[in-house]
């Protein structure tokens, strides 16, 4: 296994301490969507959420998608 990237390290970071207070499901090509509600906002002051994808590019391994 590789380490993980200073960008992977920064972007997974900043969902410490920040708590998921729902589920709201979307639906990307045909599929369900788990994108989960958190606690405070995002950069840009909206609602914060995570999505889980494949990767960043959508066509491998997981990846938590943010806009912290």
């Amino acid at each position: 296994m590789s380490a993980p990237t200073r960008i992977e390290r920064e972007h997974y970071g900043k969902l410490v301490g920040r708590q998921i207070t729902a589920i709201q499901w979307e639906e990307i090509e045909g599929q369900a969507l788990p994108v989960l509600i958190l606690n405070g906002w995002d950069r840009d002051g909206n609602v914060a959420t995570a999505t889980v994808l494949m990767d960043p590019e959508g066509n491998a391994p997981g990846h938590l998608e943010h806009s912290l």
